[in-house]
């Protein structure tokens, strides 16, 4: 008999346990640096992309769990925070810190994992990935005619024309040594032309066909038809291919060009990852922001993109779904690509909420958010509140407005706009056969005129 109530007893705390893992059934605080307030809609052209993906975690959490719940926004700053000293445990900024004072349940604003919180909050599992990148100036296409000469090194120039004059005196001596009584032989600068000719496939004859003459002339078409080949090779390369000069290429030339500004949001998760790391360059870096934080660390209430413009030496480090947040507000304010991100990512990592240190509804929001990602929400929430941002990277430009993108050719007007200083010198010559034609005359009238006095 005992033991049926024992039975029954635990069946009824078994009962219980299960009815409160599976809903919450209540009312919570939640703390959001994006939220303002709990009526977020996510077709609003205006809503950040993590307000979005923030509204839309503790709407699905709201109803699975059965609760309803109340947005608190951070007084001191709108990010989640960091302890005042990384070992203090009791004073902490942002959403974290109000987590820490109990201020509110559980936060919808999420971030990295990171020891120093693990020892003051509860961490759920992760609910979302994102990357740390590097947002720049949008890179101009750099593609002129001019370029050609930049294929070779000025050396190279430089010892090609002296080449080719040797060439032409060898041929012409080789001629002169040769000649015969009988046969006209090329003056100097006849050999040159005839040689120029030639190198541009206009065709020439030397007139000459001796042994010498034949092994010089032999030796130094092979040559040209080698640097015809690869200067024909880089140009179409050139001509194809867009290039796009980046201010820099990776956080390593950050961590080493001391011209370069890098700027990070203040009390941002990307800013704690650099407080608490231990890899090398963003210990490097880190210093550069202690040293000068008053322009280094930047307001989240800041207008990014305009201080990012502001210098074009500076580049700004942060997630990339804000990236893409103010990517896109930028690009339906002005209508184009101003910024961009590196192609190459800094760092993944792996997105958690957190909820009061030992709060009886971790282990149910727990299990609720591994079902979501069992669903698949990861990869769902980066495509929440679709924008324009893509359009402004590199790898998958597909702006319609930009006429560089709409190419029927390789080449356009704006690509030959080198072409400018050759017409400027065919103008100059033009001026100067017309003097030289004016003056001509000029001076056959003057000696007819002498003639007939």
């Amino acid at each position: 008999m005992k033991s049926t109530y024992l039975e029954l007893l635990f069946s009824l705390l078994c009962l219980v346990a299960r009815c409160q893992c599976q809903n919450i059934n209540g009312h919570l605080r939640v703390a959001s640096c994006h939220i303002q307030n709990s009526s977020v809609h996510l077709s609003s052209p205006s809503a950040n992309k993590l307000s979005l993906i923030e509204a839309k975690l503790i709407g699905m959490l709201a109803v699975y769990l059965n609760f309803t719940y109340e947005i608190h926004t951070p007084t001191d700053v709108l990010q989640l925070g960091s302890p005042l000293k990384i070992n203090d445990e009791g004073s902490w900024t942002g959403v974290l810190g109000q987590i820490v004072r109990h201020e509110v349940d559980l936060t919808t604003s999420f971030g990295p994992q990171l020891y120093s919180r693990s020892r003051n909050v509860d961490i759920t599992v992760p609910v979302i990935v994102d990357n740390i990148v590097i947002m720049v100036p949008y890179p101009q296409q750099h593609s002129d005619i001019l370029d050609m000469f930049d294929m070779f090194s000025p050396l190279f120039w430089t010892s090609f024309i002296a080449v080719n004059f040797i060439v032409g005196y060898a041929i012409y001596c080789v001629a002169f040594l040769k000649r015969a009584e009988d046969k006209h032989v090329l003056a100097y600068q006849n050999v040159l032309m005839k040689g120029v000719g030639i190198t541009l496939g206009q065709g020439g004859d030397f007139r000459h066909h001796s042994l010498p003459c034949r092994m010089i002339v032999g030796s130094w078409l092979f040559a040209i038809l080698v640097f015809n080949n690869a200067f024909t090779g880089s140009l179409i390369s050139m001509i194809t291919n867009q290039k796009f000069q980046y201010v820099i290429q990776s956080i390593e030339d950050v961590a080493t060009d001391e011209d370069v500004q890098p700027l990070i949001i203040n009390e941002s998760s990307t800013h704690s990852e650099f407080k608490e790391s231990t890899e090398p360059i963003f210990r490097k870096i880190l210093k550069r922001l202690e040293a000068n934080p008053d322009k280094l660390l930047v307001s989240s209430s800041s207008n990014l993109v305009e201080l990012l413009l502001s210098d074009p030496r500076q580049v700004l480090i942060l997630s990339d779904l804000l990236a893409d947040s103010e990517i896109e507000k930028d690009f339906r304010k002005t209508g184009k690509c101003r910024v961009t991100v590196l192609p190459n990512k800094i760092k993944s990592r792996k997105n958690s909420i957190f909820l009061q240190k030992n709060s009886p509804f971790t282990k149910t929001i727990n299990k609720q958010l591994l079902l979501l990602t069992q669903n698949g929400f990861p990869g769902r929430s980066h495509s929440i509140g679709h924008t324009f941002a893509s359009r402004c990277y590199i790898d998958e430009r597909k702006m319609k407005n930009d006429k560089r993108n709409r190419r029927v050719s390789p080449l356009t007007v704006y690509d030959l706009r080198g072409f400018s200083v050759n017409v400027g010198m065919l103008m100059i010559s033009f001026v100067i056969l017309l003097s030289e034609i004016l003056f001509a005359k000029y001076q056959h009238r003057h000696r007819i005129t002498g003639l007939t006095l």
